[in-house]
């Protein structure tokens, strides 16, 4: 693609290399992985999944998981914490937001299917999986989770004797029959929980090597510092438990500021200098707070959650004041959807696409909505994708970023942008008129326009969806294919659908370091467009080893904050709006 200069003819992308050899199909490949792509509306709970899903858990309907809520009863506790909050709590102790990129997270836990599940990918005996949880969650307008995007990947469970769900019911056992004996003599025992603070960074910055080392330091450092008849453990890959017995606590307090100094003391040495190990600390006390081991590690873990939030380094468990405000079905929001497109508030925001080759020169844009509140402040995706959805709103925010686009690309010849358009937009029968009556109003934009249309497209009605991409095309202007690798698109789909550009699916891109499984789908992936001469285009790309793994292996262009974040642009002119959006117009 030409990123300066003339653009390329009509709806036509660079075409890449043809791969030689036959292509796999993605969903088998998927599916024979043990990986599952979602989508969560924080907001109403709802869990949407990829078409793979009954295939992965042996599931004869997805009802038992068509909620987060459904879907939590069947997952262990996450290090003494829910699927829900440690997913939604990422990048929150480390002071993270959400600037309209998301929020990567990453969770490992046990998931117990349901009776009906046969045949699930790695289930044991008992109908247990490992699952790995990664995604980005995005912030609606209070800057708290309200939507995510992620990947699942079922394995055998683990037997790691160091980390995990065995590692945590072993540590339990240690300390059940001290915290029963507490209870029996009402003698305190208080438990604390640790974990290292920034651990995500550290491996981002000096690697996993560097961070196993931090781990092992703390392991080393915390045993020091203890008394020969505490008990201590690590039971999941960040977290440390030491049951200190016979200890109210106020005494506990003493021993925490003990254990922190002992660890935190003397900087780690690493090849870029001096590293210090930051650690938080959660307490909890037997029979005051708990009578039981598991109900001890909760309160201690919500203590834990409390201290990282604060900074404060240490807490101690209170009830009732740590989870009151993680319900997730929260109260709607304030944003008037309506209001904000008749007072001219949706902005666009653009995010470039480079060329994974060469200079990387930005080969155009993505046009991304976001809506200005009356006070100025921007309101993102994670706020505007949920509450179009359920108003119905959506054919309206993509005409309105339609238009809002033309007038970008009139005023500026040279530029290429792509614009989202849903299956609800996609399917509604004034779609190809307004975007005629859009590229007649401005001439000469056809050839800069992209038009993203997602996967789900092609299973809903394979022919209908085809003669809308036809009449798109003959319009002059390019398809893309978004979220390409959610397991609904066929070979024979791609083959026959009018794609000039694929977007593989930036929740496979974000774990290619971790996840060996992830390079092999991706290569599929990008094998399966070389063999069809489609380009391609790699999201969420956050890293330098990622973006040179990707261009060896043919990828075409790549997008994600490494590049650049959406950003708007201040001197773009608003929309002018000839008549109003009335609400009586929708329902």
């Amino acid at each position: 693609m030409h990123s300066k200069g003339a653009r390329p003819q009509t709806g036509q992308l660079d075409k890449p290399r043809r791969s030689t050899r036959g292509p796999l199909d993605p969903r088998t490949v998927l599916t024979s992985i043990g990986e599952v792509v979602y989508d969560w509306d924080v907001e109403t709970d709802a869990l949407t999944w990829s078409a793979n899903a009954r295939e992965v858990f042996g599931l004869p309907d997805m009802a038992p998981f068509a909620t987060g809520a459904g879907y939590g009863l069947a997952c262990e506790d996450v290090g003494g914490r829910t699927r829900h909050d440690a997913v939604l709590d990422a990048g929150t102790s480390e002071g993270e937001t959400d600037h309209g990129a998301g929020v990567a997270y990453r969770a490992t836990y046990l998931l117990r299917l349901p009776a009906a599940a046969r045949g699930a990918h790695g289930a044991d005996a008992d109908g247990c999986v490992q699952v790995e949880d990664t995604g980005r969650w995005y912030a609606g307008s209070d800057g708290r989770p309200a939507f995510a995007h992620g990947v699942l990947r079922l394995a055998p469970p683990a037997r790691d004797e160091q980390s995990g769900p065995v590692a945590r019911n072993g540590f339990l056992a240690k300390i059940s029959r001290e915290v029963a004996s507490a209870a029996r003599a009402n003698r305190p025992m208080t438990l604390l929980v640790m974990s290292i603070e920034g651990l995500d960074r550290i491996n981002e910055d000096h690697g996993f090597e560097v961070a196993d080392r931090a781990i092992e330091e703390a392991m080393r450092r915390a045993v020091v510092v203890m008394r020969r008849r505490d008990v201590f453990a690590r039971y999941a890959s960040n977290r440390f438990g030491v049951a200190l017995l016979s200890c109210p606590l106020e005494q506990a307090e003493i021993a925490a500021e003990r254990l922190r100094a002992g660890v935190e003391g003397v900087p780690l040495e690493t090849r870029r200098g001096p590293l210090t190990i930051r650690v938080a600390i959660g307490a909890a006390c037997a029979p005051e707070h708990a009578s039981e081991a598991s109900g001890l590690l909760r309160r201690a873990e919500d203590a834990l959650t409390a201290s990282r939030r604060t900074a404060a380094g240490y807490q101690v468990y209170r009830p009732g004041t740590l989870r009151a405000d993680r319900s997730p079905k929260r109260a709607e929001r304030e944003l008037d959807i309506v209001a904000a497109l008749n007072e001219r508030r949706v902005v666009v925001a653009r995010q470039p696409v480079v060329e994974a080759c060469g200079a990387r020169a930005t080969a155009f844009h993505e046009a991304l909505a976001r809506i200005r509140e009356p006070e100025g402040r921007i309101v993102g995706a994670g706020d505007i994708i949920p509450l179009v959805e359920r108003a119905g709103l959506v054919p309206l925010l993509d005409a309105r970023m339609l238009e809002l686009s033309a007038r970008r690309l009139a005023a500026n010849p040279t530029e290429r942008l792509s614009i989202n358009v849903s299956p609800l937009t996609l399917e509604t029968p004034d779609w190809l008129g307004i975007l005629a009556s859009t590229l007649g109003a401005h001439p000469g934009i056809a050839e800069g326009l992209i038009v993203e249309v997602t996967e789900t497209v092609a299973v809903r009605d394979p022919e209908a969806t085809r003669a809308r991409l036809d009449a798109m095309k003959a319009l002059g202007v390019a398809i893309a294919l978004d979220d390409f690798g959610a397991g609904h698109t066929s070979f024979r789909h791609l083959r026959d659908f009018p794609v000039d550009l694929v977007k593989i699916d930036g929740a496979f891109v974000q774990n290619l370091s971790r996840s060996p499984d992830d390079r092999f789908f991706v290569r599929t992936l990008v094998d399966l467009a070389q063999h069809l001469g489609i380009p391609t285009v790699a999201e969420w790309v956050e890293t330098q080893e990622a973006a040179d793994m990707l261009a060896s292996w043919g990828v075409d262009y790549l997008q994600g904050g490494l590049f650049g974040m959406a950003a708007i642009d201040e001197t773009s002119q608003p929309l002018t709006i000839a008549e109003p959006v009335r609400r009586s117009a929708v329902g």
